[in-house]
């Protein structure tokens, strides 16, 4: 009896990691890709921290319910289980936690038979370089035979708010994720970027400091943000676990205090709110504590709900600070109360998921982060108000001083009728009605001067504008590469290390053959090609970069000594290559390009911008389209005769009307929506070929594309 016991004892025991207790099995089959569990996943809560995987792995584990589950703060160790039956013929997968801020999280992979065959232990805890993979999520690889099973157990400490969006990914998935997340958050660094090189400009040409706070508190933000995606522990503090366990809120502490310090000045809160503006000592001191108190007693639940409480306090406070100010009549704050109303949205978004009281998904989890970026744009709006509100001032003035010189006249000319009946009596007054007269006329020749001065400065606002646009083109180029260039420079690396394995010469053919295999899996030839195509494609991004910068001071002005003879094919190539990557796929892309192509004497940099607007805005043109139809986009060039050459850009877009065709090439002139373009673009290509003494027209018809043709000199005139 005590025998069946045991048998039934150690049964149990090899069976029991199959039994989810209600959980769903994650199926794999042939067409399985990716998927963000939720039902899969149970947890269990080690409130002594002490249990192992031998000892839980019978506990019963409670059921969660969505996908991106928020488990609040565990005391002791948080265990989290789920099994994958793989039914397809692919054997490699990936299992990835997408949450940074995690002190320590560590896989258990039991097989079949329940036994252990795999332990990776990963967090903040540990030095980045820990990681298999160099990105804030943490990956591990998993291969799982066709027809068999695998449990999964993760064990996690931290102090921190545990939010766990797991995903099982195929590897061509799991790329994708990687890349996608990366693109996004590149996109918005990109825009954090570029609003804070805007206003440093505008502060060195204007000297008002709001622009310099307004500059340190983007960086703040996007400081701020980078931490909270695990960037900054990558690439700032890859060895220093523990002040990437700190980071997060000493960083909130700087975003929060640089924000407040930006309202003051802006705002003029001492001025026109002067009880708010006291508050904002509260406000310093005690973010200086949380800060203070983060380095010196370490992370708790406790440090984590007063920081999230400070900040919605400060973005409250920030708001109605500006309702206030804008009451008592100083307009540049309605920008800044839409500003922040927009970023109070995505903060109680984001603290209503980071509380568990609304589901974490992605809309959620990028809440605040869509929020934060377009309260940067519109606090920069803000800030360029106060030009014109400089303007209207300068325009009041004039006419004030044109109706003292009116009225001065006026008086000159009672004067004059006195004059002539007592001119010995009023010879002193009007003597001083003149110096009056002379006076006013002065002033109103400096008001007119402060005027043109106020006019200029408010078009090199909004030529910077457009050249913050157009130089995000080339940014995202350079940020668009760098992820394939690693995967390829880590095939190479890969091999290299094979070849460093051989150990002894009597294992050299066995390995060279495992080599030339794995080279051959790997395609090493179009790795190779692939790099040197990419590393070409950042140059080009970094030079298109200077050049848009170079070309800044002004727009209209051409440096001649830049003209060299250029292969305009090379040109076409290397430039749709940088838009090839956001192709859809419903595109058809031919080139026609003449094999005799002539040189052409020319700015080659400048003649590639053209270039780039014109494709980019054919692309744009066929996404408007909304339908899935296979859409062309038919590029040619060839000789005209000895002295020209032509380039044509042919797209099946949505075509434009004889009234938006004949305006295309004015300064400004934009279809897109406000906020989504400057207009600039086709106005400073249509100046860059005419500098070049070549033509650029279009011919369009309203539902059936465009065609930009451009004729150029082969020798510069």
């Amino acid at each position: 009896m005590g025998r069946i016991i045991g048998i039934l004892i150690w049964i149990t025991g090899i069976l029991a990691p199959h039994f989810l207790f209600g959980l769903e099995e994650l199926v794999l089959t042939d067409d399985f890709y990716r998927k963000a569990l939720g039902s899969e996943l149970g947890y269990y809560i080690d409130e002594t921290g002490q249990e192992s995987v031998r000892e839980i792995r019978n506990k019963e584990f409670q059921q969660i319910e969505a996908p991106r589950p928020n488990l609040g703060f565990a005391k002791g160790a948080l265990w989290v289980k789920f099994l994958i039956n793989n039914q397809s013929s692919k054997v490699d997968y990936r299992i990835h936690v997408n949450q940074p801020v995690i002190d320590s999280l560590e896989f258990f992979i039991l097989n079949d038979q329940g036994m252990l065959i795999c332990n990776v232990l990963f967090g903040e805890s540990l030095p980045f370089d820990h990681r298999k993979y160099s990105t804030p999520s943490f990956v591990l690889d998993q291969t799982i035979p066709e027809d068999s099973k695998r449990t999964v157990f993760i064990r996690i400490v931290t102090e921190e708010q545990i939010v766990l969006p797991i995903y099982v990914a195929t590897i061509p998935a799991s790329g994708e994720l990687i890349q996608s997340s990366n693109v996004l958050l590149g996109a918005y660094f990109g825009l954090i970027l570029v609003m804070a090189v805007y206003n440093l400009f505008i502060y060195f040409t204007v000297k008002d400091r709001s622009y310099i706070l307004y500059v340190i508190y983007v960086l703040a933000v996007g400081s701020t943000q980078a931490v909270l995606e695990g960037y900054m522990h990558q690439f700032f503090w890859p060895d220093s676990p523990w002040f990437a366990a700190r980071s997060p809120y000493v960083f909130t502490a700087f975003v929060s205090i640089t924000g407040v310090v930006f309202l003051q000045d802006f705002l003029k809160t001492k001025k026109y709110a002067p009880r708010i503006n006291l508050f904002a000592k509260v406000i310093y001191l005690y973010f200086g504590l949380i800060c203070l108190g983060t380095i010196i007693l370490g992370i708790n639940p406790t440090v984590h709900v007063a920081a999230q409480l400070g900040i919605t306090v400060v973005s409250f406070y920030i708001l109605l600070a500006g309702i206030v100010v804008y009451r008592r009549g100083y307009s540049p704050a309605k920008f800044f109360i839409l500003a922040w109303a927009v970023l109070v949205i995505g903060i109680i978004v984001y603290a209503l998921q980071d509380a568990g009281l609304i589901p974490s998904n992605p809309i959620t989890n990028y809440m605040m982060l869509s929020g934060s970026a377009v309260e940067t744009a519109l606090l920069s709006i803000a800030l360029a108000d106060r030009i014109n509100i400089l303007k209207r001032e300068k325009s009041e003035s004039q006419q004030q001083a044109l109706r003292i010189s009116i009225e001065n006249e006026r008086i000159v000319k009672e004067q004059n009728v006195i004059l002539e009946e007592k001119v010995s009596e009023r010879t002193a007054d009007l003597k001083n009605s003149n110096k009056k007269l002379n006076s006013a006329i002065e002033e109103l020749k400096e008001t007119q001067s402060q005027l043109v001065q106020a006019e200029k400065m408010a078009s090199l606002g909004q030529l910077t504008a457009g050249v913050a646009h157009e130089i995000n083109n080339p940014i995202n180029f350079v940020s668009a590469n760098i992820e394939p260039l690693k995967y390829d420079v880590q095939d190479i690396l890969n091999v290299l290390d094979m070849y460093d394995s051989i150990q002894e010469a009597s294992t050299f053919d066995e390995k060279k053959i495992e080599i030339e295999n794995f080279k051959k899996e790997i395609d090493i030839a179009y790795s190779r090609e692939e790099i040197s195509k990419l590393l070409d494609g950042i140059k080009e991004g970094a030079t298109r970069t200077a050049d848009i910068v170079k070309g800044l001071k002004n727009f209209s002005r051409i440096d001649n000594s830049d003209f060299k003879e250029i292969d305009i094919n090379e040109g076409i190539r290397s430039t749709f290559d940088l838009l090839a990557n956001g192709l859809a796929k419903n595109l058809d892309v031919v080139f026609d390009l003449a094999e005799n192509l002539n040189y052409v004497e020319c700015m080659g940099g400048k003649i590639n911008q053209v270039l780039l607007n014109i494709m980019n805005n054919a692309l744009q043109a066929m996404n408007m389209d909304g339908s899935k139809k296979t859409h062309q986009l038919l590029i040619k060039s060839g000789n005209l005769n000895d002295d020209k050459i032509f380039i044509s850009i042919q797209d099946t877009g949505v075509g434009m009307n004889d009234d938006i065709k004949n305006r295309i090439f004015e300064p400004f002139f934009t279809t897109k929506e406000v906020g989504q373009g400057t207009g600039l673009g086709l106005s400073i290509a249509y100046k860059i070929i005419e500098t070049h003494k070549g033509e650029i027209y279009v011919e369009s018809k309203e539902g059936d594309g465009s065609t930009f043709r451009i004729t150029l000199p082969v020798k510069a005139k």
